[in-house]
């Protein structure tokens, strides 16, 4: 039986994907810091990215890696530490990776690693296309340092693939989780401009872009996890109200821009600035979107 290596296991992607992966058959290994055990038939090893520390000699028939770990760019507000914890956990680990894979005799046949959107210029008109420059700023230089890490495995023969990946729609984490209380006390309105584009992904497509990475040889390099469709805010905004069966406040209604600077700090970005990425590249490798519409990817999650 094929084994499967996923880092970031116990995050919002990495436990939705370990169950869709073991009806597959796969064994699953998840690399964690809490020490060496199974549970419900998935494999647990110990890892130590800052004292460099892996072994994974016991796990028969490497197949493929999943790289998903990295500290949460929204979990604190962005201080001189933080900021180091977010680029450290994303290159520490990939080194670490990269160095104990460079070593074995066989090596696994696909390593698949997330990236981000973030790499991108923000609020431009034009959909910005997997080969377009990267943007300025804190996010952006720690996707690039991230890639190029991860990039280094094509050189030992590892078909790699990085996954800029969009908003990830979920119940249990990400934006949704931080918004529907909001919501659901019917405090959500339009920030800032309410103009800039969110660029977002259902959480089974991005389940299935990942499986796709996983067992399909051509699929390879850099792509946008984005649906077709995006979105403003104010659109966004008027999109979940409706899902939720909220009362909608009119479109003049909004939170000025200097009021979100003053409650998150550096962290305003994420939510004043907008991202036009495109997911051209990846439909034309034949994934097909199951959610390529806001309304019923929204619809989906909470109906």
């Amino acid at each position: 039986m094929k084994s499967i290596l996923i880092t970031g296991g116990t995050g919002l992607i990495g436990k939705k994907l370990i169950s869709k992966l073991k009806k597959k058959h796969y064994n699953i290994y998840v690399l964690t810091r809490r020490g060496s055990y199974t549970q419900d038939d998935v494999n647990y090893l110990q890892w130590d990215p800052e004292k460099s520390k892996l072994d994974i000699k016991g796990i028969n028939n490497l197949f493929s890696i999943i790289h998903l770990a990295g500290e949460s760019i929204n979990g604190s507000r962005w201080t001189k530490s933080y900021k180091k914890k977010i680029l450290d956990s994303r290159i520490d680990t990939t080194k670490l990776l990269f160095k104990t894979i460079k070593r074995l005799k066989l090596k696994p046949k696909s390593f698949i690693s997330a990236s981000a959107t973030g790499y991108y210029r923000a609020d431009t008109n034009l959909t910005q296309k997997e080969s377009d420059p990267q943007g300025t700023g804190f996010l952006s230089g720690v996707v690039k340092k991230w890639e190029d890490e991860v990039l280094r495995f094509n050189n030992i023969n590892v078909n790699t693939t990085v996954l800029r990946i969009g908003l990830v729609l979920s119940k249990e984490g990400g934006i949704l989780k931080s918004l529907y209380p909001i919501f659901k006390l019917c405090l959500g309105v339009t920030v800032g401009t309410g103009k800039q584009m969110m660029s977002w992904i259902h959480e089974d497509d991005m389940i299935n872009i990942i499986i796709k990475g996983v067992e399909d040889n051509k699929f390879n390099g850099i792509y946008n996890c984005v649906a077709p469709e995006k979105v403003s805010n104010q659109k966004f905004t008027i999109a979940l109200a409706k899902t939720l069966g909220r009362f909608r406040y009119p479109k003049f209604f909004k939170v000025p821009s200097f009021v979100i600077r003053l409650l998150f700090g550096g962290q305003s970005v994420l939510i004043l600035n907008g991202l036009n990425v495109s997911s051209k590249k990846i439909i034309k490798s034949n994934f097909k979107f199951k959610y390529s519409k806001l309304l019923p990817a929204l619809r989906s999650l909470y109906n």
